[in-house]
């Protein structure tokens, strides 16, 4: 966080051999850009739309204020906007790259079923 990432990329692409050899370009800062682009993505899907009391949630800078807010009645704790935005966003990274919480009853059922098939192969080829 305390680095510039153009002194990074720099340092990254001049120090790994295998960045020029297969030309990734993956600290460049048009590279950065887009990453934090596909972040900022994933991180406003996981806003949720309502809080726990039931009181329904726009955006993210409404979820930001409902945060302050919740903070300063639940626990009397006074948080700054840049405080709670910096706090609101963790939570959001959290969610959004928690894979657990994305895999569904069918993604499961898909799995078993590749594993049965792969499994049944491998037991009939080998005789």
């Amino acid at each position: 966080m305390g680095t510039d990432g153009g002194e990074t990329g720099e340092a990254t692409s001049s120090t790994n051999p295998l960045n020029s050899l297969f030309k990734i370009n993956r600290d460049t800062p048009e590279a950065r850009a887009n990453q934090l682009a596909w972040a900022r993505e994933q991180m406003d899907m996981e806003v949720p739309e309502s809080a726990l009391d039931g009181t329904s949630i726009k955006d993210r800078q409404d979820f930001i204020q409902k945060y302050i807010e919740s903070e300063k009645a639940k626990f009397g704790r006074e948080v700054s906007a840049e405080e709670a935005e910096r706090e609101v966003d963790a939570w959001l990274l959290k969610q959004a790259t928690y894979a657990p919480s994305k895999t569904s009853a069918a993604d499961l059922t898909v799995a078993a079923l590749v594993f049965a098939a792969a499994f049944g192969a491998g037991l009939f080829f080998s005789r």
